[in-house]
């Protein structure tokens, strides 16, 4: 039998500087500056918060991909809201997709067809249920949207590009609901984005020659801090929490921009519930707390002033443990999650029903089942 272990740790012993420089990050701990732009963006949390007991509901949505023998790919997305007031409701899609579609178009189209099925459900929320209420949303509203936008022009196929569009129009819609008493929090479990190096880099421009690669907001706020607290919540739209190119397709489209220039920016803040958790990214409409900016109006400025204890609050309240970071959220999460058995393997079982003979899994999938 080959000795696949000591090969592994051989591998381990020749990458040890670049797997040191990813994992310690030398290149910034040792940065004075960096250190105080943290700790002066860096807030404790207070034992407790008073806040506002309101109708909760939560959003989440699973998805599998199966790809069959005979060619084509079929994508099964599955939705769920559910509220404190014992509401309920859940969708299902099943999208066929021819087999020759680009690996890159296919994953966008996952994407896409979970976020419409999550929108879908977020705004059947808002109608059937009286504001004022609160609303979670896993993953970044504000990425989403850049991604939407992105979108637009990212598939061949006409219909993915309206379903793009379609996509877009509704997130906007469930934004600007925030107008009407909805509260909206976004939360990601991860983040990828780099807006505090960003900022660094402005004030010092040598950052990049001396860092080896930009590191995610979170690895920046993990050097730094390790109790429980919360970054200053940074007010964003334009360039900074869209894209270049968002911005450049914005600009050749005036329906599109006559939208967003009347849709709120956002702020986004980091929070660690639990010492030497995990972060967590929040994303908020900003005019949730009197502010009055568009999406468009402005890049990113730090919001020292504003009040967010309310939101805090209700955070804190929701966190049980590192596992259960927000349970609305996580009990969303625990029954719309598809999984392999039983879940997937009855769809699969229905399918094989429905068309006798001509449903079997290709080689690469098959042997798993």
């Amino acid at each position: 039998m080959p000795d696949f272990i000591s090969l592994f740790i051989s591998e381990i012993k020749k990458k040890r500087p670049i797997l040191e420089e990813l994992l310690l990050k030398r290149s910034l701990s040792d940065k004075s500056f960096v250190s105080e732009f943290i700790g002066k963006i860096w807030n404790k949390l207070s034992d407790s918060y008073q806040f506002t007991n309101k109708p909760t509901f939560a959003v989440d949505a699973s998805q599998r991909t199966l790809s069959f023998s005979l060619g084509p790919y079929l994508i099964i997305t599955q939705a769920l809201a559910i509220g404190s007031n014992g509401y309920e409701k859940a969708l299902v899609s099943l999208e066929p997709v021819w087999g020759s579609i680009p690996e890159t178009q296919l994953g966008l189209l996952r994407d896409l067809l979970m976020q419409d099925l999550e929108i879908r459900l977020a705004l059947q929320i808002i109608k059937e249920n009286k504001a004022s209420l609160r609303l979670f949303i896993d993953g970044s509203l504000l990425s989403r949207i850049s991604y939407l936008l992105r979108y637009l022009h990212s598939f061949e196929d006409e219909n993915y590009k309206n379903l793009a569009r379609e996509v877009l129009m509704k997130t906007l819609d469930l934004i600007n609901s925030s107008k009407n008493n909805v509260d909206i929090i976004s939360i990601s479990k991860s983040s990828r984005n780099t807006f505090l190096f960003q900022i660094l880099s402005l004030d010092n421009p040598d950052i990049d020659k001396t860092t080896p690669y930009k590191p995610t907001d979170s690895e920046i706020l993990s050097i730094f801090t390790s109790e429980p607290g919360y970054t200053t919540p940074l007010l964003i739209g334009a360039e900074m929490g869209l894209g270049h190119k968002q911005l450049e397709i914005i600009e050749k489209d005036p329906d599109l921009q006559n939208i967003l220039n009347n849709s709120p920016a956002f702020y986004t803040f980091y929070i660690r519930l639990m010492p030497r958790d995990q972060f967590l990214r929040i994303d908020f409409p900003a005019n949730m707390v009197g502010e009055k900016s568009s999406i468009l109006s402005v890049n990113y400025f730090w919001g020292k002033d504003i009040n967010i204890d309310q939101i805090l609050g209700v955070l804190r309240e929701n966190c049980v443990n590192t596992k259960i970071y927000q349970t609305p959220l996580y009990f969303a999460d625990q029954i719309v999650r598809i999984k392999r058995e039983p879940d997937l393997e009855r769809y699969i079982m229905i399918l094989k029903t429905e068309f006798p003979g001509i449903i079997e899994l290709d080689r690469s999938q098959g042997r798993f089942y």
